[in-house]
């Protein structure tokens, strides 16, 4: 992310300070100017690039540090607030997406753009929409096809239930209009330590990094499928077959939707009340192979759903494993308010993780790798996780380090497994079958 030109300046003077307080002291006019830079640095606005602004209300929750992620133990502490950061880039990322398929961002700006903006997302919607009935079928296998191969799945891992839908749809299984608050008792019952030699002040403490760890995992899974809102043009040729229009009508409608999440006020209250529903997913681990149920009004969406059952299966690694806490844990967490804050900053949390991979991860053999390191990532103890997540988050090399190294011991741990799948098909009976005479035994 690139800074304004004023704020870049007082970031070089804020250096250049900090420089000189440890070489030569600074003179108490310094040392005052230099105060004055930090509180400056600390109680910044958002860094807007052009006329484009968010929602008054949505930027004062990120400046006010009043969003789910603002205590959050994975977030790096440094002279900006990360919420803040994180916020512009997202930001940023919007009005240039909108800008790409609309060819403008003047819609976007203006006091008031948003009934605009609606009206727009709604006509393209309808466009697309119409286009998707004639190929309904084709276009529901194609997103579980690219799926599959996009996040190297392999046949017969999971099954997969996709369907474009066209009416509204309902709240989705397990997702609550609003937190549910257990009572001290029930936190203190539910997360006390069997030797009981911890007061009540641990066990709550507990309780809030279970939240917390949920709270960053869910931000990774819709980090994750937000970014499938653009896997259309991978078969952009396909797609063009169906209709030339096709393809940048739904980099319209997705980029202006994405767009929404910042300029339309009280998002987190409509979720809430359920409405405004285009996708939903549902999943059944207990299923053999497990079973990802995705409904959506149209393709991009569809892929979005998809890809977030895939990780919602793999996120389930990192609740606890006392079935009691983890539906406490849900239960607080899993709500559509704290969703829309998972759309609007997972998908840098979600670039920041993915940034740490090892470069042979994205290799089409080694896709399936990603999954596991997920899922181990996912279940390391809460303090151990927030440690891993600070380090990825503010981009310090020793979190790529750890990640490789959890890679590594994957990778040795998947070859382990295949060798003993291997040998296990060799029974004794059958050693008397092999010719052993060229080993000389």
């Amino acid at each position: 992310m690139s800074f304004n030109p004023n704020m870049k300046k007082t970031l070089e003077t804020k250096t250049k300070l900090e420089k000189k307080l440890v070489t030569e002291g600074l003179t108490k006019k310094e040392k005052d100017t230099l105060k004055k830079l930090k509180t400056k640095i600390n109680e910044a606005p958002i860094d807007y690039e052009g006329p484009e602004r968010m929602d008054p209300n949505i930027e004062r929750k990120i400046t006010s540090r009043d969003t789910p992620f603002s205590s959050n133990p994975a977030m790096p502490t440094g002279d900006r607030d990360f919420v803040e950061l994180v916020s512009s880039k997202r930001f940023k990322d919007s009005v240039e997406n909108v800008g790409r398929y609309l060819g403008t961002t003047a819609p976007l700006q203006g006091r008031n753009p948003l009934m605009q903006l609606m009206g727009m997302a709604m006509q393209s919607l309808q466009q697309v929409m119409r286009i998707e009935f004639q190929n309904k079928e084709y276009l529901e296998r194609m997103a579980v096809d690219l799926v599959k191969k996009e996040m190297g799945i392999p046949e017969g891992a999971m099954q997969f239930d996709a369907k474009l839908v066209s009416g509204p749809l309902s709240s989705a299984e397990g997702m609550r209009s609003e937190p549910q608050k257990p009572s001290k008792e029930d936190v203190k019952q539910a997360f006390k330590h069997q030797e009981e030699l911890e007061d009540f002040a641990d066990e709550f403490e507990k309780f809030n990094l279970e939240k917390a760890k949920r709270r960053f995992i869910n931000s990774l899974i819709q980090g994750a499928s937000k970014k499938g809102h653009y896997m259309f043009e991978l078969v952009r040729d396909e797609l063009n077959r169906l209709d030339p229009n096709l393809v940048n009508l739904y980099g319209v409608n997705q980029s202006l939707m994405d767009h929404l999440y910042w300029v339309m006020p009280d998002m987190e209250g409509m979720a809430a009340s359920g409405g405004g529903q285009m996708g939903q997913t549902s999943v059944d681990p207990e299923t053999d192979p497990p079973t990802v149920k995705a409904r959506a009004a149209t393709f991009p969406l569809l892929i979005h759903e998809l890809i977030k059952g895939v990780y919602e299966i793999f996120g389930t690694h990192g609740l606890p494993d006392d079935p009691r806490q983890a539906e406490m844990v849900m239960g607080s967490e899993d709500t559509l308010p704290s969703e829309i804050w998972d759309m609007r900053l997972g998908p840098i949390f979600w670039e920041k993780f993915t940034a740490a991979y090892p470069l042979e991860l994205f290799d089409e053999d080694k896709k399936h790798i990603q999954h596991y390191l997920f899922m181990r990532f996912s279940k390391l103890e809460a303090k151990e996780f927030f440690k891993l997540a600070k380090l990825i988050n503010s981009g310090d090399p020793q979190g790529e380090k750890v990640i490789k190294r959890m890679v590594d011991e994957i990778v040795s741990d998947l070859k382990k497994q295949e060798y003993e799948q291997e040998a296990s098909k060799w029974e004794d009976d059958d050693i008397d079958d092999v010719d052993l005479s060229s080993l000389g035994l």
